[in-house]
């Protein structure tokens, strides 16, 4: 008859609790017996009147009285009883913010009863009679984690897996600067110790997380844009609009986030209110509670964000690494919000003078493993752009060299199709990294130059022909045989397939990365060494090792 859970919180319980109120204050108004009672006149009208009047009436009184306080009290605490069970029963399937409310409306109601009856029995056992449950408190963080989760999948289903543009308006005009307002009328900042005001929409230091400008490398279109033949390229996105590191996901995350701590600490004061005892933990009591809840909802949004895709076979190079620098911000982004989820603990009082550095102790200890919460899930996806990668490589190598004749009739001027449309990808590919920090990057490029010269040296060097002297049809890891016949033309072309690579790899200014193929040049150079013969012989081993 009380509808639904959400019907229940939103508007029955208010109504109950206004209705016990109301009966409690009717029952103390005739205890105090501010009223005439009808009953008590017919009752003396009754009576003979020899008898003392005064007597009577105060001994019907008294008799009356007693049985009427003892069943008054009685059904008063049948009914707080009754509300408590309510209460108990829906709280199950409550959710942070019904939890956070319904708790806050019993601090309330329990004030108010003992204030428009105090001298009831009822009121020694009302803590008792309207607890939620022995373990809220771990009851809300369970809660607050399912719902961060929630609310994260939502949010990553509905972004686009692009970079969030800067807008126009610099800056320093969003952000809330009430220093700038300085009696010397030249602004100044903040005073030392004070953090920087926070920029509206971008809070937490995510409006300093902007993409370094790619050298984009193409001459023409710097020259003159209406020359481009890509328009609405990535190339002209990096090159004409200035982009943050993270997705439009991320700061509704982060407040998502920030928001639902502030109403589990809502949620963790009133039922401190409420003289729910909380168990000894190490950071303060109750603000270690608030910190763990931290901790959760940052470690489930990391693996929200994660696993945000229905088929990771359709993933594709960009949007795994959209996601890999939008876990690197919010896990940037976690120094400022525990700063002011501290600042807030302290300002209402949860950290306790004599337990300060303790609380701060446990608050760094917490904030270590919500990087490492972070750092696992870039881990994770970092492995996926890698095998990513890796498997486009090999689709490319694996088709442009099934039928590749490696015995040439002339010297190319060029390099091979296949060597082109391997540089092409991984051009476009490396183009597509802007998102992510410096480090990720330049391991991403070498990573794929490597794999590339691995597989063009396993080509070259694996054993074309199996035990029986029959001619492999594939490698042992599925991919094309090894090559089994070759001539002094074929590495020639080889050679400048070499060459291509690793003017590739100056052209993408990371150094040292053309180091990636010195084994595969190594290999072609020696030979076409025309002293070759005379190296292989063993009393020449040493002068071999010299050279190569």
């Amino acid at each position: 008859s009380l509808g639904t859970d959400r019907i229940f919180f939103a508007k029955s319980l208010p109504h109950l609790c206004a209705s016990l109120v109301g009966f409690s204050a009717v029952e103390a108004a005739l205890e105090l017996d501010n009223f005439t009672d009808e009953d008590d006149t017919i009752i003396e009208r009754e009576i003979v009147k020899p008898i003392d009047k005064s007597s009577v009436r105060m001994s019907a009184a008294t008799g009356r009285g007693s049985t009427f306080r003892e069943s008054s009290e009685r059904y008063e605490r049948a009914l707080v009883t009754e509300l408590g069970n309510l209460l108990r029963k829906r709280s199950v399937g409550a959710s942070l913010v019904e939890l956070a409310r319904a708790s806050c409306l019993m601090a309330a109601f329990r004030s108010a009863l003992k204030i428009v009856h105090p001298s009831s029995a009822t009121r020694k056992n009302d803590r008792e009679l309207l607890a939620m449950d022995v373990d809220i408190i771990m009851t809300g963080l369970k809660v607050a984690q399912e719902e961060q989760l929630k609310a994260t999948t939502k949010y990553v289903s509905d972004d686009r897996k692009e970079p969030m543009p800067v807008p126009r308006t610099a800056s320093q005009s969003m952000r809330f600067d009430k220093y700038r307002l300085a009696e010397d009328g030249n602004g100044g900042g903040p005073p030392p110790n004070v953090p920087e005001e926070e920029v509206i929409n971008f809070p937490f230091g995510l409006s300093e997380m902007k993409q370094k400008r790619m050298n984009i490398g193409n001459a023409l279109d710097s020259m003159d844009p209406s020359l481009r033949s890509h328009r609405g390229s990535v190339n002209q996105i990096l090159s004409e609009t200035e982009l943050f590191t993270f997705s439009h996901a991320v700061p509704h995350i982060i407040k998502s986030i920030h928001a639902r701590v502030i109403v589990f600490t809502a949620f963790s004061l009133s039922q401190e209110e409420l003289g729910q005892v909380f168990a000894s933990k190490q950071g303060g009591g109750i603000a270690g509670y608030i910190l763990d809840c931290v901790e959760e909802c940052v470690a489930v949004a990391a693996v929200g964000m994660k696993d945000g895709y229905d088929h990771f076979d359709e993933v594709t190079v960009e949007q795994a690494v959209q996601t890999t620098a939008d876990i690197s911000a919010l896990q940037a982004a976690l120094p400022r919000l525990f700063g002011t989820i501290m600042r807030g603990l302290c300002h209402i009082g949860l950290v306790k003078a004599d337990q300060l550095e303790q609380s701060f102790d446990y608050a760094d200890s917490v904030l270590r493993g919500a990087n490492k919460a972070c750092d696992t899930q870039v881990a994770n996806m970092y492995s996926m752009v890698y095998e990513i990668c890796r498997h486009k490589i090999d689709m490319l190598i694996d088709f442009s060299l099934e039928n590749f004749s490696w015995v040439c009739k002339s010297v190319r001027d060029s390099p091979n199709a296949y060597a082109e449309s391997l540089v092409e990808y991984m051009r476009s590919t490396f183009l597509c990294l802007g998102p992510m920090d410096e480090g990720s990057r330049a391991g991403l490029h070498f990573s794929c130059c490597g794999h590339v010269a691995e597989r063009l040296v396993k080509l070259l060097t694996e054993e074309a022909e199996d035990a029986d002297g029959k001619s492999k049809r594939m490698s042992h890891n599925g991919n094309i045989p090894p090559v089994a016949k070759i001539d002094a033309f074929g590495l020639k072309n080889l050679a400048t397939d070499i060459r291509h690579f690793e003017m590739f790899a100056d052209s993408t200014g990371v150094g040292q990365l053309k180091e990636c193929f010195n084994e595969l040049k190594c290999l072609a150079t020696a030979m076409l060494d025309r002293d070759l013969p005379m190296l292989l012989m063993p009393e020449n081993s040493g002068a071999r090792r010299r050279k190569y």
